[in-house]
């Protein structure tokens, strides 16, 4: 049987893949990536949950200390919009979270033992019909094709994302990170034994010009909105734009593994059917 150029390199390329699959050099670099994501996930989203307990228990301490309907107002106006900004933004943590965790169950399916088995069968068969010089069913070649890509797509994508991620994107999330987690309404530093709502209420009865302290909460709030905004950008892309990326750059792989087979079978088609032709014409 002869094979064309096109055709022994997708060969090559596919025996490459198949031994990525059986050594799974990618797999464990993949799950400590994936394990590493995680981790900072859970860190943002417990720092946004201690923000948002903050922010309650200083509007609760300003609402007990009766500031005044005027200041009142003042207040709610500053706090009000990051409160539903932390909220929103907690709950896309959750998202990444989840994200990270999927990933990483994903990467444990598809590197079990079974998908590798199946994955050999799959082109073992395929080869046998090329041994024997005979088309293969149309389904073979998109099925082992399909799945070796599959296989291999969470890997990629958790390994492009986090490469990325190192690459361009971990300055901005410690900065931001860093502010974040230390984020406090109250310049009052804590007694020993004092809880944050006692600091707070300590905090409240420390002046009597309440809208100095006003004025300072907005710009704490306005600062917290920019590094809040960042954060949530970092983890968009590398939880849904870089995975996204990723996989269509797999269903590019795919399209062009599987163009010299199809080819092949077009071209094996028109040729019977152009012996056919004469046939017919002659019945």
């Amino acid at each position: 049987m002869h094979l064309g150029r096109r055709q022994m390199l997708g060969l090559l390329i596919l025996a490459l893949l198949l031994a990525l699959v059986w050594f799974r050099p990618m797999d464990a670099m993949a799950e400590r990536y994936t394990e590493s994501g995680l981790k900072r996930a859970f860190a943002t989203f417990a720092a946004a949950r201690g923000l948002n307990a903050v922010i309650s228990v200083l509007q609760s301490a300003s609402v007990n200390f009766q500031i005044g309907a005027g200041a009142s107002l003042q207040l709610g106006a500053v706090l009000d919009p990051i409160d539903d900004l932390v909220e929103q933004f907690s709950a896309l943590m959750l998202a990444a979270t989840l994200s990270f965790a999927t990933q990483r169950l994903l990467i444990e399916v598809s590197s079990a033992l079974l998908v590798s088995v199946l994955l050999t069968a799959l082109f073992l068969a395929w080869g046998v019909f090329h041994w024997k010089n005979r088309a293969p069913p149309g389904w073979l070649p998109r099925l082992a094709l399909g799945l070796l890509c599959l296989r291999l797509a969470v890997p990629v994508a958790a390994l492009g994302s986090e490469v990325t991620y190192r690459l361009l994107l971990e300055s901005k999330y410690e900065t931001s990170q860093a502010q974040i987690k230390s984020a406090d309404l109250a310049d009052a530093e804590a007694q020993p034994g004092e809880g944050l709502a006692e600091r707070v209420k300590r905090w409240w009865a420390q002046s009597a010009d309440i809208g100095k302290k006003i004025e300072a909460l907005k710009a704490k709030a306005d600062g917290w909105v920019e590094h809040i905004v960042r954060l949530a950008a970092v983890f968009i892309v590398q939880t849904a734009v870089l995975p996204l990326l990723f996989l269509w750059a797999m269903l590019r792989l795919y399209r062009v593994l599987a163009a010299p087979f199809q080819a092949r079978r077009l071209d094996g088609g028109t040729r019977r059917e152009a012996a056919r032709l004469p046939n017919e014409t002659q019945l």
